[in-house]
């Protein structure tokens, strides 16, 4: 009866579940860093431990894997860098450089459980119902938030990280469950892709309606966030993925719905004219700039003032909280400050630290989280943290997956598991995009969720298609 039974099929819908709505409260703190021991970790550790054993009993499945190399070569880059920065550089405490080298683990781990849990094409199906029902839940506290002061968890400051309860006023971007606003953007930008574009290749009716029915409230999430890059990350991904599908004629309705989200988001477009003026000025203030060495302006801590359970905090432009004031009372906070704000921490704080931790060491980098715990760049953090060793072969995992999808592409016939590789193809887009201004692959839950759609994605291109499957 249970001979056949798959384990890792309930463990990745626990997972698709579970990481996108569980908020970030800690169990447990890591000295020197607010970086905590969370619920999730606990979840992960649990799977992976059945998966080790899985592995144990059954010889090593794994190390059959073509991609297994790659990933090897992978764990080599960072652990050297690690082993660099604790010996040579000593960056970091050494909890904190194993906590960060754990992490990285932690998170690619689940592109193999994601693995062994699909082993038919209708496993695929499975995966997609729960992922359905966690975007649904995921817009339902979004809203919560927006219309019902439902409170957030979020991750944005130390304070913040202890896990307080923080009610957001009318002018705040949402979170929902995730632990700030560009996580939540970032997650959106990808699961869009995967419900438009399986609603539109389905031939379940059933498919088809409701993932218009849950589409819909999701994409307005997105603009709520008003995250200019998730945005016109979702957007490139998406026309990428219909012209690939041959559907060309939504990308004109898609870029029209995004277009009017822009004009008709107050905070989005604002923000949207806001950047071309802030970006010349931050290049400009480089132009005139004699040293490379960026100056570091200190950012007050916010004062955090307990009123019960939830607690009202002060502060710009991170949630504000409030308990039944009047909106008049807190003004919008100006577009152009925000903008300008932002900017100059890139490009005046944090890019420059990860260019200069590169120089530092070419080639390995001076350890994983030896440039804090924000760059809002991946790939110049990855420059910056494992060098050029830790970059070219975290690279060539990526360049695996395009390389293998570009000669599905060309078929005349594209079979189902065509479809979805490509349909993945289009997310990889969207997170790369993403990563040029957020930290998707360190931000844990969408980390975890990038490796599991990177796991859905690598058995698309391996499994053989059932013909006879809707």
């Amino acid at each position: 009866m249970f001979k056949n039974l798959n384990i890792f099929r309930p463990l990745l819908a626990i997972l698709i579940l579970f990481i996108p709505l569980y908020p970030k409260f800690p169990l447990t703190s890591v000295d020197g860093t607010y970086v905590a021991i969370r619920l999730d970790d606990i979840i992960v550790a649990l799977t992976l431990i059945i998966w080790g054993i899985y592995q144990i009993k059954n010889k090593f499945p794994v190390f059959k894997l073509k991609i297994t190399k790659l990933f090897l070569v992978y764990f080599v880059a960072i652990i050297i860098s690690f082993i660099n920065a604790f010996l040579v550089y000593q960056t970091d405490p050494t909890n904190i450089l194993f906590l960060n080298l754990l992490r990285r683990f932690e998170y690619i781990s689940v592109f193999f459980v994601a693995i062994n849990a699909i082993k038919t094409n209708k496993d695929f199906k499975f995966a997609y119902i729960f992922l359905i029902i966690s975007t649904l839940f995921v817009c339902f506290y979004g809203y919560g938030q927006k219309y019902l002061s439902f409170p957030v968890i979020s991750t944005m400051n130390s304070e913040f990280s202890k896990g307080q309860l923080l009610q957001m006023n009318i002018w705040t971007r949402i979170n929902s469950t995730f632990a700030g606003h560009y996580d939540l953007a970032a997650f959106l930008s990808v699961v869009l892709i995967i419900i438009a574009a399986i609603g539109l290749t389905s031939k379940n009716i059933f498919i088809k309606i409701s993932s218009l029915i849950i589409w819909l409230p999701a994409y307005q999430i997105l603009t709520f966030t008003a995250s200019r890059v998730s945005i016109f990350a979702f957007f490139g991904g998406i026309c990428i993925t219909l012209i690939l599908l041959k559907k060309y004629w939504w990308i004109l309705p898609i870029a029209g719905l995004v277009t009017f989200s822009i004009f008709n988001s107050k905070d989005l477009n604002q923000r949207l004219l806001a950047t071309i003026p802030a970006l010349k000025t931050q290049i400009s203030q480089i132009q005139k700039e004699v040293t490379p060495t960026p100056t570091i302006i200190p950012t007050p801590i916010p004062t955090v003032i307990p009123t019960g359970k939830i607690v009202s905090v002060k502060t710009t432009p991170i949630p504000t909280v409030i308990r039944h004031q009047s909106t008049e009372e807190y003004p919008p906070v100006d577009s152009d400050v925000g903008v300008a704000r932002s900017g100059e921490i890139r490009f005046n704080v944090e890019w420059p630290r990860a260019i200069n931790a590169f120089k530092k060491n070419i080639f390995i980098g001076t350890g994983l989280g030896s440039i804090t715990l924000a760059t809002d760049n991946d790939y110049l953090r990855s420059l910056g943290e494992s060098g050029l060793f830790g970059f070219i072969s975290f690279a060539a995992i990526i360049i695996f997956f395009i390389a293998k999808t570009i000669p599905l592409i060309f078929k005349k016939e594209k079979t189902k598991n065509d479809q979805i590789s490509i349909i993945f193809l289009g997310c990889l887009t969207a997170t790369l995009a993403n990563a040029i201004f957020i930290d998707v692959f360190e931000a844990s839950k969408t980390a975890y969720f990038f490796w599991i759609t990177m796991g859905l994605y690598y058995q698309s291109l391996n499994l053989k298609d059932e013909k006879k499957q809707a």
